[in-house]
């Protein structure tokens, strides 16, 4: 036994200097380093800006306090900097992935996602609402989201038409029996956005730190646009979302009860909410290249939990989105993630069949 207890005790220093020892590799890792956060689309729009102000924040909760600096890789409905991210980014920690769409890319098999969305770690998600919006001149009038109900043949604008965008878009419009034309292929929100203030477009749909920041008071405040409704993760239908209830806007669910008197039911229905659920839960994914340094995952985890609380990167998003950024973390997060890879099969292909109906749309 007295062998026992001097062998415990030895041992007891030991454990004492792992955690240290440990953050100090860690530190190694990353000091006088630059890391690049890659963003899968173009700059301007609200992915990018949510990037920049966490680029500006996040080094600090990083032992070593490493630089960070974005780097902008759009196209394919942000598709080539997730490939790019999965199939040819540096393994060695000092590559960050701020990802829109994967998720959803994932949920339909995607062609465009061409890797398997399970090798690059997950860190952690940021939720999202989607707010919809058309020009007030829209059919010749548009001043309440009801009235959209009795305009046909206008425009509305999207990235590809496997994106979340796209996909909710077009089913809202048709779940509605609304007549629309679809047009897609920008390659950002940022130039969609332009196009609807060029009347290319007259409706289409951004994130809310986006439409808060730009949209409200340049195109609503102003009389040229009029919110008309959002999606949101389904435990907002109900109570709405409470950074979205300012928009004056409802979540969709809700306001198809209200102009139709009964909730929405049928296979459209379905994969639309389906697809919502993916892409305001996750609609933004952070990652790491595949097979990073072991320590890395962890690291960046901790970092993303600590900046999330962090009260300059929540003063400085407040500022310029007017909203902070939600973050998904934990085994519950990275759960939902994965199960956007084993989405049942007849579901799959049903978003599939849809998104090859919007490409037929734009082919003609």
């Amino acid at each position: 036994m007295l062998r026992l207890a001097r062998g415990v005790a030895a041992l007891i220093p030991c454990l004492m200097v792992s955690a240290p020892t440990r953050a100090a590799d860690s530190a190694e890792l990353y000091r006088g380093k630059t890391i690049s956060l890659v963003v899968n689309f173009t700059s301007g729009g609200p992915t990018d800006t949510e990037a920049r102000i966490m680029a500006r924040h996040l080094g600090r909760h990083i032992p070593g306090e490493p630089a960070i600096v974005v780097r902008n890789m759009g196209g394919a409905g942000g598709m080539i900097g997730a490939n790019w991210l999965g199939q040819v980014a540096p393994r060695d920690g000092l590559t960050i992935g701020y990802l829109t769409g994967v998720a959803v890319a994932a949920a339909q098999s995607s062609p465009s996602l061409k890797i398997d969305p399970t090798t690059i770690p997950f860190i952690a998600g940021v939720e999202a609402v989607s707010v919809y919006y058309g020009r007030t001149d829209t059919g010749g009038g548009l001043q309440k989201p009801e009235d959209l109900l009795t305009k046909k043949d206008f425009w509305v604008g999207g990235l590809t038409p496997d994106s979340s965008k796209d996909i909710n878009l077009r089913a809202e419009m048709e779940l509605l029996g609304i007549s629309h034309k679809y047009i897609s292929g920008y390659p950002g929100a940022a130039e969609v956005r332009m196009a609807l203030e060029k009347n290319e477009v007259q409706v289409t749909s951004e994130s809310l730190p986006t439409f808060r920041m730009s949209i409200d008071p340049a195109l609503v405040k102003t009389g040229k646009a009029v919110p008309l409704w959002y999606d949101t993760s389904a435990k907002f239908w109900d109570k709405g979302h409470p950074d979205a209830i300012a928009t004056g806007a409802l979540p969709f669910a809700a306001f198809y009860r209200k102009v139709k008197g009964e909730p929405p039911k049928s296979d459209l229905w379905r994969m639309n909410a389906l697809v919502s659920e993916f892409s305001t839960s996750l609609l933004r994914t952070i990652h790491l290249p595949p097979n990073p340094p072991p320590e890395s995952i962890e690291v960046m985890r901790k970092a993303v939990a600590a900046l999330a609380q962090d009260p300059e990167y929540r003063a400085e998003a407040q500022q310029i989105l007017k909203y902070v950024p939600g973050f998904t973390l934990g085994p519950e997060a990275e759960k939902i993630y994965v199960s956007s890879v084993n989405v049942a099969p007849e579901m799959r292909d049903l978003i599939r069949s849809y998104v090859e109906k919007g490409q037929a749309i734009i082919g003609k």
